[in-house]
C-alpha cells in the first residue's frame, strides 16, 4: 500500500468505475448485448482518457473471455502495464479491472461489481467463476448456485473488492431483492465492500434516508452502454495517483484520501425515479410512497426509487441505529449531452477548445465558452454544471426531460 503521510502530494482525479464492453475478443467477440459495438476496450481507454478527462477508469466486463484477450495483447504491445499500486495504465488513465456478476437472492437477480488490483486476480476471478456461468464471453452472467456472500468472498481471496452495483434501481439490484443490503450480503464481509454504487435515480440525501446505509460511503458511476456515456456521472477523488490502492483508500478516508464529491444526474433524470404502471402506461403521481396503481391496486407496477426509498426507510428505523457519517457533496449535474440545444457539433467545439468534457465541466468560465458556442448555449452549459435546469422526472424507465427553463 502505498505511503499515508502527510508529506505525501495528493491532487483530484475523477473516476467512473463502471463502464461495459460491447466487443472484446476475436470476430464474433460480443460481450453486452445492450452495449455499443465499438464500446472496445481500446475505445474505452482512449474516451475516458482523450475526451473525457478521467484518471480512473472501471471496465467490469475485463473478466469475460474476450477480454482478457485483449489485455493480454495491450501488456503484451506496451500500450498498458501494470502499476505498482494497482490498475493498469494507460498514460495518465488507470484502468481498474472488474467484474459484473449476477446472483439470485430470494428468487430475484442481484448485480455485484467486483474490483481487482491487476491481470492476476482477474484472470483468477475468471476461473473461479467460469463453472458458474453458461456463457464466459457474455458479461454479467447469472451465476448458478452462487450467492452474493459467495461473490464477496472469493473476490476478497483473490485481492479484489465487492461494490453492489445500482441499489435501488427496480431490476437486479440490492435493495431491490431486499429492503436491507445486509439481508444480501452479511455484515462479517462488509470489510471486502468498501461503498455502495447509488445509481440513476436516487442521491446522497435520498439514499441517507435509510439507516443502514450510513455505514457505507457512496459512490456515482455511468454504468455506461455506449461511449458518450461514459462521465455521465463520476466521483471526484483525492489521490496520491491513480491507483487502486489510492482508490481504496479514498473509499475509507484513510491518509488524506476521500472523496471530494459524487456529480450525478439529478435523480428526477433518472429512468426509474417514480413509480410506473405498466398497465395504464404511465407514471404515478402522489405523494411518495407511492406503490400502487390508484386506478386499480391489481395492477403492475414498477416501484419508483424514491417510493421504493421511503418505504424502506420506515422499514428500517429502529431495526438499524443511525451512524453519523460526514458526507462529500453530492453535484447534480445535467451531462452535456443532455443539454437542449447543444447537439454533436456544438459538444465537438466545446472539446476542441477545451480538450475534455472535465474541462468544460469544471475549468471552462461561461465567458470563455460563450465565445465557443456562443451565450444562449453557454448560459445553458452553466445552468446544466450546476444542476439548475427544470426537470421532469423519469419513470418506468424511461429518462427524465430536461427544459432550457431556469
Amino acid at each position: 500500500m502505498p505511503g499515508t503521510g502527510a508529506a505525501d502530494a495528493l491532487r483530484v482525479i475523477y473516476a467512473d468505475l463502471h463502464v461495459h464492453l460491447g466487443w472484446a475478443g476475436d470476430p464474433g467477440g460480443g460481450v453486452k448485448i445492450a452495449a455499443a459495438r465499438d464500446l472496445t476496450l481500446a475505445n474505452i481507454l482512449a474516451e475516458a482518457r482523450d475526451r473525457k478527462g478521467l484518471g480512473l477508469v472501471g471496465v467490469i466486463d475485463a473478466a469475460t473471455s474476450g477480454a482478457l484477450q485483449d489485455l493480454e495483447r495491450l501488456l503484451e504491445d506496451g500500450l498498458v502495464e501494470e502499476r505498482p499500486g494497482g490498475g493498469l495504465a494507460y498514460g495518465g488513465l488507470t484502468l481498474i479491472p472488474g467484474a459484473e456478476v449476477e446472483v439470485v437472492h430470494r428468487g430475484k437477480p442481484v448485480h455485484l461489481l467486483c474490483y481487482f488490483r491487476g491481470v492476476d486476480g482477474l484472470r483468477a476471478f475468471a476461473a473461479w467463476q467460469a463453472g458458474r456461468v453458461k456463457n464466459t464471453r457474455l458479461s454479467t452472467q447469472r451465476h448458478h448456485g452462487t450467492t452474493a456472500a459467495d461473490v464477496v468472498e472469493a473476490a476478497a481471496e483473490r485481492g479484489g473488492v465487492v461494490i453492489p452495483a445500482h441499489i435501488f434501481t427496480p431490476h437486479k439490484a440490492a435493495l431491490a431483492a431486499a429492503p436491507a443490503v445486509s439481508e444480501v450480503i452479511p455484515p462479517e464481509l462488509w470489510a471486502a465492500v468498501p461503498a455502495v454504487e447509488l445509481g440513476l435515480s436516487s442521491d446522497t440525501a435520498l439514499a441517507d434516508e435509510l439507516p443502514e446505509l450510513g455505514r457505507f460511503p457512496f459512490v456515482t458511476n455511468s454504468d455506461a452502454h455506449s461511449l458518450g456515456r461514459i462521465g455521465r456521472e463520476y466521483n471526484q477523488l483525492l489521490l496520491a495517483e491513480p491507483s487502486f490502492d489510492e482508490w481504496l483508500l479514498a473509499m475509507r478516508g484513510e491518509g488524506g484520501r476521500r472523496i471530494v464529491a459524487n456529480f450525478g444526474l439529478d435523480p428526477r433524470l433518472g429512468k426509474y425515479h417514480r413509480t410506473f404502471c405498466q398497465t395504464c402506461g404511465r407514471r404515478v403521481e402522489g405523494d411518495p410512497p407511492v406503490l400502487r396503481c390508484p386506478v386499480d391496486p391489481s395492477h403492475r407496477v414498477v416501484l419508483g426509487v424514491l417510493d421504493r426509498i421511503r418505504h424502506y426507510a420506515a422499514w428500517q428505523e429502529g431495526r438499524f441505529a443511525r451512524v453519523g457519517r460526514e458526507r462529500p457533496p453530492y453535484v447534480h449535474q445535467v451531462p452535456l449531452s443532455f443539454v437542449p440545444g447543444l447537439g454533436r457539433k456544438g459538444l465537438e467545439r466545446l472539446l476542441a477548445a477545451f480538450g475534455t468534457e472535465m474541462a468544460v465541466l469544471h475549468a471552462a468560465s461561461e465567458e470563455a465558452l460563450a465565445e465557443v458556442v456562443g451565450p444562449k448555449l453557454a448560459r445553458l452549459v452553466a445552468l446544466a454544471r450546476e444542476g439548475r435546469l427544470a426537470i421532469e422526472s423519469g419513470a418506468g424507465g424511461i429518462y427524465g426531460r430536461v427544459t432550457a427553463a431556469e
